[in-house]
This record gives C-alpha cells, sequence and structure tokens, in this order.
C-alpha cells in the first residue's frame, strides 16, 4: 500500500530458483550546480521495447564493495515519460538461487534510498559521507532491488531541467525565477494520476499471477515469478482502524510517556469518536466509490479532520518525535548523512544519474493527500486479498513509533479477515528470539504475522538490525518467526 511512511518489502523466487518478495525516513552538503553527464553508461533495450541504461557502481567503490557482489544501477525508460530509476544488489551467497526482494517506502512521495542507507542495504554512511559495509544488510539473504517511486521522486523523473526546488513547498522552480541550484525533476503530480497509481500498486499482485497463467499456457513469453512474501513495516493501513490509537498511544504508551495531558488526549478521544468527526467522516468517504472529484473532497475533508484532531496534537503539545516517541520532536534519528553521499560527483556518476536528489516531493505527497487517500477503506481488503493467496504477509512494528504505533498496527493484524482469522486472534503471543536474546513479541497463524520489535522506532532495521535481519530471512525462508527453529505449516 503507497499508505503513510509505511516500508513495503515483497519477495519473489529468482528467474533461477523460481522464486520473488516485496518489502512494503541534516546536516549535510546542500547539492549546487549542475551534476555532470555520467560516463560509461550500457544501454540495453528488452524484447517489449523497455530502454534500460546501467552501470555497476560496485566497481567504482560505491555502496556494495563486497568482493564478488555485484550490484547495477540506472533507469528503466517504460515510456518517454518514465524513467524510474533502480539500484540492484546480488545477495552475498548464491545470487543464483538466491530469491528477489522489491524494496519500496511509503510516504507517500518517499524514496526507496532512504530504506537502503540508514536502514537495511548493504552499506551505510558515516558523518564524512563515506561509505562502509553493513554486516546485517537483506542482501545477505536475498538478492535486493530498491525502486525510486513513483516518478518524480529520488532519481526517477519525467522531465527535469535546471533550476531549484523551494524548500518550504517542495515545488520546482525554473533558472528564470530561481537560478541554476541544480538539475531536478519537474513533477505535475495530480489526483487522477494518484488514484490511478494507487490502484496500480495493489494491481501488481494480480498481474504477477496473470503473467504466470500466460506464461504457462504458452500465451506469452517469459521467466515465471511467484510473489511469496508481503511484509510490511510500521504501515498505516487503515485510518478508521488505527486512528482511536493516536490518543491512546500518546499517553498510555509501552514507555510510560505522558506525552499529552489529560485535557488533550480526551479532545483526541473526543474528535475521533465526535458526530461528523474522523469516524464519522471516514464513514462518509467509504460511502463513495472513490472515482469524482467530489469523492476525492470528501475523503481529503475526512484526512484533515482525523490528522489534524486525532493525530496532530501530539505534535502540537507534546514536543516527542514523530517517529520516536523517546525523542525530541526535532530528531536526528536516523542521521540523514546519505544525502551528502548522494550529492559526490562520484556517486552519481557510478550509478549513471545527472540530475539532484530528493529524498522526498512535496508535491507527490499533498497530490495523495488531495484525494483523501489516508483514508481510504479499500486498503485491509487488498491485504486481505493476498492473503486468501500462498502467500505469507508479516507486519512489523517498532513499539516507540508514534506515526504508525504498534497500538494500531496490532488492531490492524486482529481486524483483517482471511482464512484463520478467529485461530489468529486467539493465538497467544511468543518471545521473538535472536540468539537467545529476546527483541520482540510475534503473534502468527497460518500465513499471517505480526510482531512488535521492542526499543525500535519507524524504521526497525536501523533500530534493531539484527533482529530486522532475521525477521526478513525467517519469513523469506518458511520459517516460524518466533525461533526460528522449525519450518512454518502455511496449510494449518
Amino acid at each position: 500500500s503507497p499508505r503513510q511512511n509505511a516500508h513495503r518489502y515483497l519477495d519473489f523466487p529468482n528467474t533461477t530458483a523460481d522464486t520473488l518478495i516485496l518489502y512494503t525516513n541534516c546536516l549535510c552538503p546542500r547539492p549546487r550546480g549542475l551534476p555532470n553527464q555520467p560516463t560509461g553508461v550500457k544501454t540495453i533495450r528488452t524484447a517489449n521495447n523497455v530502454t534500460i541504461h546501467y552501470k555497476e557502481p560496485g566497481k567504482e567503490g560505491v555502496c556494495e564493495t563486497t568482493p564478488g557482489v555485484k550490484s547495477y544501477a540506472g533507469y528503466v525508460d517504460s515510456s518517454p515519460q518514465s524513467h524510474t530509476f533502480f539500484w540492484f544488489f546480488e545477495a552475498r551467497h548464491d545470487p543464483m538461487n538466491a530469491p528477489i526482494t522489491l524494496w519500496l517506502n511509503g510516504g507517500p512521495g518517499s524514496d526507496s534510498l532512504i530504506g537502503l542507507f540508514p536502514e537495511l542495504g548493504p552499506c551505510a554512511i558515516n558523518d564524512k559521507f563515506e561509505s562502509y559495509l553493513n554486516q546485517y544488510s537483506w542482501n545477505e539473504v536475498s538478492n535486493m532491488l530498491f525502486l525510486s517511486q513513483p516518478v518524480g521522486v529520488g532519481f526517477s523523473y519525467a522531465e527535469k531541467s535546471a533550476g531549484s526546488l523551494n524548500p518550504l513547498t517542495g515545488a520546482f522552480e525554473g533558472v528564470d525565477f530561481a537560478g541554476a541550484q541544480g538539475r531536478y525533476p519537474v513533477t505535475n503530480a495530480t489526483s487522477i494520476e494518484v488514484q490511478s497509481l494507487d490502484r496500480k500498486l495493489w494491481r501488481f499482485f494480480d498481474y504477477f499471477s496473470e503473467q504466470n497463467q500466460k506464461i504457462a499456457n504458452g500465451t506469452t513469453g517469459g521467466v515465471q515469478l511467484e510473489f511469496h512474501t508481503l511484509g510490511i513495516i510500521n504501515g498505516l493501513i487503515d485510518e478508521a482502524i488505527q486512528a482511536p490509537y493516536y490518543p491512546e498511544f500518546a499517553r498510555n504508551n509501552t514507555y510510560g510517556i505522558k506525552a499529552v495531558n489529560e485535557t488533550i488526549y480526551n479532545y483526541m478521544k473526543f474528535a475521533n469518536g465526535m458526530r461528523n468527526g474522523c469516524q464519522s467522516q471516514i464513514a462518509a468517504c467509504k460511502a463513495t466509490n472513490r472515482s469524482s472529484l467530489i469523492d476525492y473532497a470528501l475523503c481529503s475533508e475526512a484526512t484533515n479532520m482525523c490528522r489534524d484532531n486525532v493525530e496532530y496534537p501530539y505534535y502540537y503539545y507534546s514536543g516527542r518525535g514523530t517517529y520516536d516517541i523517546r525523542h525530541p520532536y526535532k530528531d536526528p534519528t536516523p542521521p540523514r548523512n546519505y544525502l551528502g553521499y548522494l550529492a559526490k560527483d562520484s556517486v552519481l556518476n557510478a550509478i549513471g544519474v545527472d540530475i539532484n536528489y530528493t529524498s522526498s516531493n512535496k508535491e507527490v505527497y499533498y497530490a495523495f493527500q488531495q484525494t483523501g487517500d489516508w483514508v481510504w477503506p479499500n486498503f485491509i481488503e487488498n491485504l486481505e486479498d493476498v492473503l486468501a493467496r500462498p502467500v505469507r504477509v508479516a507486519l512489523i512494528y517498532g513499539d516507540a513509533d508514534y506515526i504508525c504505533n504498534w497500538f494500531g498496527g496490532e488492531a490492524i493484524s486482529l481486524a483483517t479477515n482471511y482464512s484463520h482469522s478467529k485461530e489468529f486472534r486467539t493465538t497467544s503471543y511468543a518471545p521473538f528470539l535472536v540468539d537467545g536474546i529476546e527483541y520482540g513479541m510475534t503473534r502468527e497463524y497460518g500465513n499471517l504475522s505480526f510482531t512488535r520489535i521492542y526499543e525500535a522506532g519507524h524504521e526497525v532495521p536501523y533500530y534493531q538490525p539484527k533482529a530486522a535481519l532475521q525477521i526478513f530471512n525467517r519469513t523469506l525462508n518458511g520459517w516460524e518467526l518466533p525461533a526460528g527453529d522449525r519450518k512454518l505449516d502455511l496449510g494449518q
């Protein structure tokens, strides 16, 4: 789901092992000047007329420098108006037989390189903007593909032009207005485009199944990719279910922090349940088919009601972090050193790009907001559709995150309807153990699991890298999550 701040990973078997996985945030030099044209870029064209431009960054000492491990970065040009940046890392062990994982960040409008550098990629960046290898990188157990999405985010673009980005609005401003401070994507996100994108992301699952059937019956060529695993880390999946837990987490969280006083707490609860309040307006949005400007306006109004009055009072009055309640509001964690790294000419050349990097695109964010995307009710239904398939689904929540807190995540897991819902709800939590140390607790039955990770904010792999890698590894390879010592019976 392209929901607020969610991280996602998808797992697919690779082309040899027939295995795919989806796992579905500074102070640094501000980019100045126009990046140089990259040298040594290779180009290939696929059978279905898609152009791919790529380089091998590891050969130039960028990011993944483990001997013998290859990496590729560049662009997939699916049309003249769509240039999607990718960065692919081979698994460090047996890449030909390892699964393939697609990592996507949320936002909406936040780039997946946020996941690559501060969280789970092959390298991290120090305060001198130099890379060093990450021993807990997820490419220890899987091939990893990071995409800058949608177009206009990260290094992906429809058009690019010299100019600057307004630091307040995020809008592109041309040379005539602001002078050339860099080369950036020119974004023209509309509500209609966002609605289409939203549907396409969940349509992704159906598409793979349909293509596999066509390959099997000989109506199209290609290699079958079986969609195997879906992971969602600290995701907002259904606002109607999760909104009541903003006041509860602000006041009654597991760290004993009273982030708001009793008056603010009661106001947040009242705004959620009052007449024409958050829940009432979400219900009005749900009653539409979310296909017209009037529908979008209703859903956008519901979004504003819920966010301004149920979620946001915490930000106004607590002085505490959005992504970690233990930290101050202006929280420097995780550090954003990667922004300085991605401003270096040598790095830009190695990954084959000639535009400046934007970690988050506010125009994309506001385009989603105009549709009322935050309160759409169909995302939990999409999740249930995935659970109806032989796909393992892991919901993972750091227990210090406010914006997508684990109280609401747990509620999602208990509200989800699938073939084993009753058994899941009556299953007790078990300690999540790595090398005998308890890092969290897991409820698991059939192909659904919910895991709370202790002492972790929104970006779980940053806070608990060892635990996050083991959740990923066990989910990917069919092991029960709590101890990882038995194969999971998906036929339960």
